[in-house]
C-alpha cells in the first residue's frame, strides 16, 4: 500500500495538470460597471491569422481534402493544456480585460467568487480567467479556450457517431456527452462546478469546426490549389449572453456553495445600478427565457433538472441569492 500511494498521487497530479486549461474559473460580477473595450475585431484578426498561417505553411504540400485541412488548423488552435487564444489574451495589449495587470489581478484573487471556498481548492491555485467583451457581451477568456478546445472534442464525437442516429437525434446525444465531460475532470469533479456557460461555448465551438467544411458556404475553400480561410468569420456570431456566468449561473457543489454564496452576496447592491440594469435588460432581449428561444443545451439541462439528474441552476442565480434573507 505504501508503494502504491506515490504512484496514485503522481497520477492524480498528472490528471490535474493535464486538465488545467479546462479548470480555469472566472467572475463576471467583478467586472460589473467597469468599462472594457470591445475586442471583437482583434479576436477575429487573431483567428484569421492563426488559421491562414497554418494553411500557408503547407502551401507547397497542401492538405488533400477539407477534413485534412481542418486537422491542420486544429493543431494551431487547440493544445493539450493552456489554449493558445487564452495565452495570447493574457499577454497582449490589444485585448482589454478585467482584471488588468499584475496589481489588479492580485486584488481580483482576493475578492473574486473563488477567493474563499474550501481548503485545498485546486481551482484557486490556477491563474483566474479575465473578463473580455465581444459585441457588448461579457465573457471569461476561458470561454474562448473552451470554444476551440472542447468544441474540437464535440466535433470529433459528431464525426464518429453521427451516422448512428436518424435526423437530428445526434444533437441530444452529443450534448449529453458534453454534460458527462463537464461532470468529470472538465468541471464538477475537479472544481465542484458545472458550468452551463462553458458548455454553451463548447457547443458553439462545434458549430465553428463543422462550418469549416460543411454547410452551404464552408469557411475553408480551395483557390488556385491553395486552401483559404473565409474573411466572413466573425466570433460575434457564436457568442451570446449564455456565455456570461453572471447571467447563465453555474451549478456549485454543496460543499463549496455556502462560501461562494456569501461572496456573491457582496455584489447584490450592484443589481440596482444603472449599468447592471441596462446590461441585463439587453441580455434579456437577446436571450429571453421561454421554450421557443432555448438553445439545444438549455433544453437538455431543463429536462435533466426536471428529471432530478441535475440541481436547478436558478437557485445559484444572483437574483435568487440576493432575494434570500441574510
Amino acid at each position: 500500500m505504501e508503494m502504491r500511494s506515490p504512484t496514485i498521487l503522481a497520477a492524480v497530479l498528472l490528471l490535474l495538470t493535464g486538465t488545467a486549461a479546462q479548470a480555469l474559473e472566472t467572475d463576471q460580477f467583478y467586472a460589473w460597471g467597469k468599462p472594457i473595450e470591445d475586442s471583437t475585431a482583434h479576436l477575429n484578426a487573431w483567428v484569421r491569422v492563426q488559421i491562414q498561417d497554418a494553411l500557408d505553411a503547407k502551401a507547397d504540400d497542401p492538405p488533400r481534402d477539407c477534413e485534412s485541412a481542418v486537422d491542420l488548423v486544429q493543431r494551431h488552435l487547440q493544445f493539450s493544456i493552456y489554449q493558445p487564444i487564452e495565452i495570447w489574451i493574457n499577454s497582449t495589449q490589444l485585448i482589454d480585460r478585467i482584471p488588468r495587470g499584475a496589481d489588479e489581478t492580485r486584488d481580483y484573487r482576493d475578492s473574486y467568487l473563488l477567493s474563499r471556498t474550501v481548503p485545498f481548492d485546486f481551482a484557486r491555485w490556477l491563474h483566474p480567467s479575465p473578463t473580455v467583451e465581444v459585441n457588448a457581451i461579457r465573457l471569461g477568456a476561458d470561454k474562448l479556450a473552451h470554444f476551440f478546445s472542447e468544441g474540437w472534442w464535440y466535433y470529433n464525437w459528431w464525426k464518429q457517431n453521427r451516422d448512428e442516429f436518424s435526423g437530428e437525434a445526434w444533437q441530444g446525444a452529443m450534448l449529453a456527452y458534453g454534460v458527462r465531460l463537464e461532470r468529470w475532470v472538465q468541471g464538477q469533479l475537479l472544481t465542484g462546478i458545472i458550468s452551463p456557460a462553458d458548455m454553451e461555448a463548447n457547443y458553439q465551438g462545434f458549430i465553428f469546426y463543422r462550418s469549416l467544411c460543411h454547410g452551404d458556404q464552408p469557411l475553408l475553400y480551395r483557390e488556385q490549389g491553395r486552401w483559404q480561410f473565409s474573411a466572413s468569420f466573425d466570433i460575434g456570431q457564436y457568442v451570446s449572453p449564455a456565455w456570461d456566468e453572471s447571467w447563465n449561473p453555474n451549478i456549485h457543489s454543496a460543499r463549496r456553495w455556502p462560501n461562494i454564496r456569501e461572496t456573491m452576496r457582496g455584489y447584490c447592491p450592484l443589481l440596482q445600478s444603472t449599468w447592471v440594469i441596462e446590461q441585463r435588460a439587453r441580455y434579456a432581449e437577446l436571450d429571453p427565457a421561454g421554450p421557443d428561444r432555448q438553445t439545444p443545451l438549455e433544453k437538455l439541462l431543463a429536462e435533466m433538472v426536471a428529471g432530478g439528474e441535475l440541481p436547478d441552476p436558478r437557485q445559484f442565480d444572483i437574483t435568487t441569492v440576493c432575494s434570500e434573507p441574510d
